[in-house]
C-alpha cells in the first residue's frame, strides 16, 4: 500500500510538474511573439527614419539649387551695376 500511494504521489508530483512546463511554454510563446512585434516596430521606424533622410536629402538638393539661383542673380546684379557705373 505504501509504495502505491509514494507512486500516486510520484504521479502527482510528475502531473503539476508537466503544468508549470506547459505555463512556462505559454509564457515562452507569449515573450516570443512580443519580441516579433518588438521586432516589427523597429523595421516601422527604420523605414520610417530612411524615408524622413531622403526628404532632408531632397531638402538639401533643393536648397543647394536655390543657392545656386542665388549666387547667379546676385552675379547679374554685380554685372548690371558694373554697366551702369
Amino acid at each position: 500500500m505504501e509504495l502505491k500511494d509514494s507512486l500516486m504521489e510520484c504521479r502527482g508530483s510528475l502531473m503539476e510538474f508537466k503544468d508549470s512546463l506547459m505555463r512556462f511554454r505559454g509564457s515562452l510563446m507569449e515573450f516570443k511573439d512580443s519580441l516579433m512585434r518588438f521586432r516589427g516596430s523597429l523595421m516601422e521606424l527604420k523605414d520610417s527614419l530612411m524615408r524622413f533622410r531622403g526628404s532632408l536629402m531632397e531638402l538639401k538638393d533643393s536648397l543647394m539649387g536655390f543657392k545656386g539661383s542665388l549666387m547667379e542673380l546676385k552675379d547679374s546684379l554685380m554685372g548690371f551695376r558694373g554697366s551702369l557705373i
